[in-house]
């Protein structure tokens, strides 16, 4: 059996796993802030990703896609204690940036915590926030993942809202919504685990009216076609669509080959009604360990992702990155 089979690497929400990810850190010293930085310094001359609010929302706990508000005051994330492809379970908190730049305790939102929720994302106007969760629709129970959202009120946030059929396909995980200013949405949908024929892709569903156009795949500049002889069963996943502002970059993770580590962060650019090529983002931000759920801030100047390292047992944390000209241009 060749080795990469043999090494099967698991996804759910965007993180992917070998068998040396299985360990989970628990009852492990983690190393400190300045062994892991230097564990992940390239000799490209560039600056490197920073581990971001240490302590605070990167714990000891799994850390799953950061979204922030427009003025960067106002965060939600996702945790778990255990590595949601396994246990499937996960929350999402806020959190708030004090005056003195750190951050607040964060604390489960209102509308989390009863089910397990993740992959939380702030429309650009604020009044929406997309959320995937195994939770039950109409009263029935769900076992797979659907992408749901809470409106703003005066109150607070609104009771979660189903996306439907045109967004949520069945049998199927729906996972890590993002949004353009104009209302098109952007996510993944694949299999619950890996299996022959079945890998993840990214679609896109136009706004229309209160809700959505029907559901589309990206092209093959995002998404990978599976190739003839291919023995890794994750080959041709793509996953984790963050879009920007004004709908003309797509930031995602892929297993494709050719990259640095386990899964890598991958930019196109809008051209037309094309998509460039997708594009590595190079070793400032792929290293060998799994690097995965990216998250542009709303100017562009800032890149926030989760890197997970468990041969330095280290769980998920978010690291963060000037994307200036990460974004732009070649690494």
């Amino acid at each position: 059996m060749p080795f990469r089979l043999l090494s099967l690497r698991l996804l759910a929400t965007g993180a992917s796993l070998s068998l040396a990810a299985c360990h989970d850190g628990v009852g492990a010293t983690a190393p400190d802030t300045d062994t892991i930085r230097q564990a992940i310094t390239t000799t490209s001359g560039q600056k490197q990703a920073q581990l971001f609010a240490p302590g605070v929302i990167s714990d000891a706990a799994e850390q799953w896609r950061i979204t922030f508000s427009a003025n960067g005051r106002h965060a939600y994330f996702a945790a778990s204690a255990g590595f949601f492809p396994f246990t499937r379970q996960a929350a999402i908190y806020e959190t708030q940036r004090q005056h003195d730049g750190s951050w607040s305790a964060p604390v489960i939102a209102s509308f989390s915590g009863v089910y397990s929720d993740i992959d939380p994302f702030l429309s650009p106007d604020g009044q929406r926030l997309y959320f995937s969760s195994i939770r039950p629709v109409n009263g029935t129970p769900r076992a797979d993942v659907d992408i749901w959202m809470v409106h703003r009120t005066a109150d607070g946030w609104s009771e979660p809202v189903h996306l439907g059929p045109e967004v949520n396909a069945p049998d199927t995980d729906e996972l890590y919504p993002s949004a353009s200013a104009d209302g098109t949405l952007y996510f993944a949908s694949g299999p619950f685990f890996p299996q022959p024929g079945k890998h993840f892709d990214i679609f896109r569903a136009e706004r229309r009216g209160a809700g959505f156009a029907p559901r589309v795949p990206l092209g093959n500049a995002i998404n990978t076609a599976p190739s003839v002889g291919d023995v890794g069963l994750q080959d041709a996943w793509d996953f984790n669509p963050e879009i920007s502002v004004d709908g003309q970059t797509l930031v995602f993770t892929s297993l494709r080959p050719g990259g640095f580590g386990l899964g890598d962060l991958y930019v196109s650019r809008r051209q037309g009604k094309q998509w460039s090529p997708a594009r590595n983002l190079g070793p400032t931000v792929n290293t060998e360990h799994d690097e995965y759920h990216p998250t542009v801030t709303r100017d562009g100047r800032a890149l926030y992702f989760v890197r997970r390292m468990p041969t330095l047992q280290r769980r998920g944390d978010f690291y963060r990155i000037d994307a200036r000209n990460l974004l732009t241009s070649r690494p």
